[in-house]
């Protein structure tokens, strides 16, 4: 093969190219109905600056003079310049012109596309075109067709007639977009449509006379995918979205919704992104509630921002305009099930060995069975500082300390300062660890009460924490195992302290697990310091495989009382036992598939348990997911929880999750539905029942999701319902 350096040459910029999903790669390119139009040729990727001033090699089997600047070239041509690349049996050149001519079949390849055409002829100073072209995007899912494709001379714009595209196999494609003329503006990453229709199979679904939509990655204004879903509670629910582009560094989301039993609502999204902050704002307003004729709103904002070096900025702020707002707009049972709504707002610092905030939070009630008297105190302003000496091999300075002034309408006000200067002296081996500490917590207040005004509370709080690792050698089956046995001692005293005159501004029990049998307060807050003359033993035993990794976990443990602890919480009672609940968890991993954990409290001293759980996951061939929990607390709660993805052949698969309480004998919330998936499109429907509220009404709901993969979705996207109903599933 003879080869020469000519001219550069001019190539088209692909049609479409840009319309393909971002979440593939040429590394890693995305499952695709059809088979590639042709092996590809392996390439280096060159940038845009690279490829206009790299020549362009051209070679063939022979090359034929037809008279000045005039060529023929013939048998096995092949045309490089950079990463692109063209093959033809034939290929007449006119080097004067600029022009370049193939009249039989062609390839051509492209770091974004692979495409072939019955003919094409290249001009340099005019418009070429390509004839019966198909294209195959490399980048994503998708391919089409045109009768002609002209490009202009600057590769700034392409026109396609009569073109198709579709992620299925273009031959017998399930659904495709068919278009009389399409134009593509590189320039402005803009693409216009006309005559467009969608088919599903044979059957036209859908006609726009006109679309316009983005082919690169710049945003663009424009309506988005429409969603529609229906409830016996509330009837039909459509959502039309439509997106503003308004910069490059924010942009925003409108979104009219229409709910039949109860009006047109306006939802919105505003995003914004700078050099060092970032946030969202998120809305909804219904002005008259036809239910009810009450004003339905919600607002949310979420904003993060650098300052300097060591500090920054957070701040999450959420409102509901009444306390059954999840109960009739909430999409799951998580928002349902809210009561309390949080909001935040904190300039943060930190450093090597400090961490400080100053700012101010509160909740909203949002159960409609609680009174305004539960609702928790805001905590505007609140100030910490902690901090820990660096010295890694000696004592250990540390302070923890919090200002904060409470406030609540009807209720006793006040601030709170609490100090806990500790000391520290860990000593530590891969053997063994022994870390003593001995602090003092000071706390005082200055409350808005006539008499007793600034009560105050000083403790000294010791501890011991210590623990052995020992490990031996275990042959298991034909494998290497080692098997871990970890005594563990924490040995805690505090003084008694009479609490009763001390107001509960923020001071709650915390959840009792394993791990709270080491903490040195059983309160959440600082309106409550427990005292303390215990030690807890507790054992852990692990056995691991021989990658390194943990595939059975057992732990056990129980705190001791030389004295049982005295200081309580209003309606709380003391301590009569000479020792906690008893407290372990579990943890199996049977193989990569199965895994089973199971933990609970065993209260001794009455023979019951007070705490437990247990819980299954299942993962089976590549598309299966199983899952069962239990879950169980004396007096307040016993539910039973069972999920799964079961493939019923290769594109069909069964959805199910069924939530009950067994104390109460009520469902939760339950689903069950289909999906069908192949490589170009997905089917799901799904029927729900599900509580409503917190009276325990129960609602019906239908989803049905469309999802022309590389298109876009039409219906109510069940994606993120599922994922947050049933985790694991991706």
């Amino acid at each position: 093969m003879r080869r020469a350096v000519l001219v550069p040459l001019i190539f088209a910029t692909a049609p479409f190219a840009s319309a393909a999903p971002t979440a593939c790669s040429l590394a890693a390119p995305c499952p695709t109905c059809a088979a590639p139009l042709f092996p590809a040729a392996t390439a280096a990727t060159f940038t845009p600056e690279q490829r206009a001033v790299a020549n362009t090699e051209v070679g063939a089997g022979s090359v034929l003079v037809l008279g000045e600047d005039q060529y023929r070239l013939d048998s096995d041509v092949v045309v490089n310049r950079a990463d692109q690349w063209l093959w033809s049996d034939r290929l007449d050149y006119n080097a004067a012109e600029g022009s370049m001519h193939s009249p039989g079949p062609m390839r051509f390849q492209t770091p974004s596309m692979l495409a072939r055409a019955a003919s094409a002829t290249w001009l340099e100073e005019g418009d070429s075109e390509l004839t019966d072209m198909r294209f195959q995007l490399r980048d994503g899912r998708g391919n089409g067709r045109a009768d002609t494709a002209t490009l202009a001379a600057d590769g700034k714009t392409s026109t396609l007639a009569s073109a198709s595209f579709t992620s299925c196999d273009p031959d017998d494609p399930d659904w495709q977009l068919r278009a009389g003329r399409i134009n593509l503006d590189q320039e402005s990453g803009i693409g216009r449509a006309r005559k467009v229709t969608l088919r599903l199979g044979d059957v036209p679904v859908m006609y726009l006379p006109y679309a316009r939509f983005p082919i690169d990655d710049r945003r663009t204004s424009g309506l988005l995918v429409p969603s529609l879903g229906n409830s016996n509670d509330a009837g039909y629910d459509l959502i039309l979205p439509y997106y503003l582009n308004l910069a490059p560094n924010y942009d925003a989301t409108i979104s009219p919704r229409l709910i039949r039993d109860r009006g047109a609502m306006l939802g919105g999204e505003f995003r914004y992104l700078g050099a060092t902050q970032r946030g969202e704002i998120d809305f909804s307003w219904l002005g008259s509630d036809d239910r009810n004729g009450e004003r339905r709103s919600s607002f949310d904002w979420t904003h993060q921002g650098q300052l300097g070096t060591h500090w920054f900025v957070d701040s999450s702020l959420h409102d509901v305009s009444d306390q059954r707002y999840f109960e009739d707009f909430g999409q799951s049972l998580t928002s349902v099930a809210t009561s309390l709504l949080p909001s935040y707002a904190y300039l943060r610092g930190r450093g090597v060995w400090w961490n400080a905030s100053v700012g101010g939070d509160r909740q909203q009630v949002t159960d409609p069975r609680l009174t305004p008297a539960v609702e928790p105190y805001r905590r505007l302003p609140r100030a910490q500082f902690d901090l820990l000496s660096p010295n890694l091999n000696g004592p250990q300075f540390g302070l923890r300390s919090e200002w904060v002034r409470f406030q609540k309408d009807d209720a006793l006000n006040g601030d709170r300062l609490d100090l806990n200067p500790y000391l520290s002296w860990p000593f530590e081996s891969s053997a063994w660890f022994v870390r003593p500490q001995l602090g003092y917590r000071y706390t005082s207040y200055n409350l808005d009460r006539d008499t007793d005004t600034s009560p105050t509370r000083g403790l000294p709080i010791a501890s011991v924490d210590a623990g052995l690792f020992f490990d031996r050698s275990l042959q298991i089956g034909d494998g290497g195992w080692t098997q871990t046995l970890e005594p563990r001692l924490y040995a805690l005293y505090v003084p008694y302290e009479d609490q009763d005159a001390l107001p509960l501004f923020d001071t709650q029990s915390l959840t009792d697990s394993f791990a709270a049998l080491f903490r040195d307060n059983r309160y959440t807050g600082a309106d409550r310091q427990i005292d303390a003359k215990q030690v807890t033993t507790a054992l852990t035993s692990r056995f691991i495989d021989t990658s390194g990794r943990d595939r059975v976990r057992l732990s056990l443990g129980q705190v001791h009382y030389f004295d049982a602890p005295r200081v309580t919480l209003p309606g709380q009672l003391a301590e009569d036992r000479s020792g906690s609940d008893w407290a372990g968890e579990a943890e199996w991993i049977v193989n990569d598939r199965l895994s089973l954990n199971l933990g609970g409290q065993w209260d001794a001293h009455n023979d019951w348990t007070e705490l437990g759980y247990a819980g299954a996951t299942w993962r089976y061939s590549d598309r299966g997911l199983a899952r069962l929990g239990y879950r169980y607390r004396r007096g307040q709660l016993e539910q039973v929880d069972a999920a799964g993805l079961i493939p019923l052949s290769k594109n069909w698969r069964l959805i199910a999750r069924w939530n009950q309480s067994l104390r109460d004998d009520q469902l939760l919330e339950a689903f069950g539905g289909l999906e069908y998936e192949s490589c170009c499109y997905a089917v799901r429907v799904l029927a729900r029942r599900y509580v409503r509220n917190f009276e325990g009404e129960l609602n019906n709901g239908i989803m049905f999701e469309l999802e022309l993969k590389g298109l876009g979705s039409l219906g109510r996207r069940t994606e993120d319902f599922l994922s947050r109903a049933m985790l694991g599933l991706r």
